[in-house]
């Protein structure tokens, strides 16, 4: 027997091994551009919008069983994804006179508060963005970041929509708005024309769940556009730059990213849910390391 035979592929198993990999590309690639469209028509096509960047991946890798011009039409599209990807890139200010905001989705029913409140406390940030933070197992952390943090409002409940806003320096205002009666959001309203959203919308698990969200970002979008200082938006948004009705939301408020299109920030599967977005002073943001939540906290620095 000759050993270099094992390694020859049978031309009829190869050949359909290429027409099975473009036959799985096209389909991808025909449903990423379905979901585009359709995403405000079904949430489940919206749902997909998220896992874009993935199906570039896979449809790049595949690419090259298809003949050259095909193969350089989709790298040349995947390539453009990819580049989305990274941007916008990040910075840093380098302004001692800046504020250090943390924001980040503490996971409601996290195990190991006491080790995040320490995570929290050593980033030494100027305000604290918590949503899924309150309630009864919460009122030790909370009590030990009001001893750290003498400003702050929010909404304590037994709920993953509790949400937070500490800060160091009072707030000229510092109010819990509710969309729907239900959803929560903070406005705070700082020295020197600035003003920070906290925003924590429904994740869109189901249909009603998903109209839910939508009207959410209408109302946030009204909001913060009629909002003339300069403006930063943080939270878990449960949504991605891949889904046009965060495109939509961010055009309409006039606002732009600070964070990496693709940074992951929510397990299992790794997607930028975790935003922030601003208006007129520059800000700058990067995810820190995981802790014991499924979200990652998010460090930004605002002028």
């Amino acid at each position: 027997m000759h050993h270099n035979n094992l390694y020859k592929m049978n031309p009829k198993l190869k050949t359909a091994l290429l027409k099975r990999c473009r036959f799985y590309s096209i389909s991808i690639f025909v449903l990423l551009i379905l979901a585009q469209i359709l995403a405000f028509v079904w949430f489940g096509f919206e749902w997909l919008t998220h896992f874009t960047l993935h199906g570039s991946i896979l449809i790049l890798l595949a690419s090259f069983a298809f003949k050259r011009r095909w193969r350089y039409l989709l790298q040349a599209i995947c390539c453009t994804v990819i580049i989305f990807a990274f941007l916008p890139f990040s910075g840093s200010l380098k302004d001692d006179s800046s504020l250090k905001i943390i924001a980040y989705n503490m996971y409601f029913e996290n195990k190991e508060k006491d080790q995040e409140i320490t995570f929290l406390l050593a980033q030494q940030a100027d305000i604290l963005a918590l949503t899924e933070m309150g309630g009864l197992g919460w009122q030790k952390q909370l009590q030990t970041l009001q001893a750290n943090y003498p400003f702050s409002c929010g909404h304590s409940i037994d709920s993953p929509f509790a949400i937070q806003l500490f800060s160091k320096q009072k707030p000229l205002s510092c109010e819990v708005h509710f969309i729907e009666d239900t959803y929560p959001y903070i406005r705070a309203v700082l020295p020197n024309q600035r003003t920070i959203f906290v925003l924590h919308p429904p994740p869109p698990v189901n249909r009603e769940l998903a109209n839910d969200r939508l009207i959410y970002f209408q109302a946030a979008t009204q909001k913060i556009a009629a909002d003339n200082n300069a403006v930063l938006v943080v939270g878990d948004l449960n949504n991605t730059p891949y889904s046009p009705i965060y495109r939509r939301f961010a055009k309409h408020a006039q606002l732009k990213d600070a964070l990496a299109n693709a940074t992951p920030t929510w397990k299992p599967f790794f997607l930028p849910l975790d935003r922030v977005l601003y208006r007129k002073n520059q800000a700058y943001a990067h995810a820190l390391k995981w802790q014991y939540s499924d979200h990652r906290a998010i460090a930004i620095e605002w002028k």
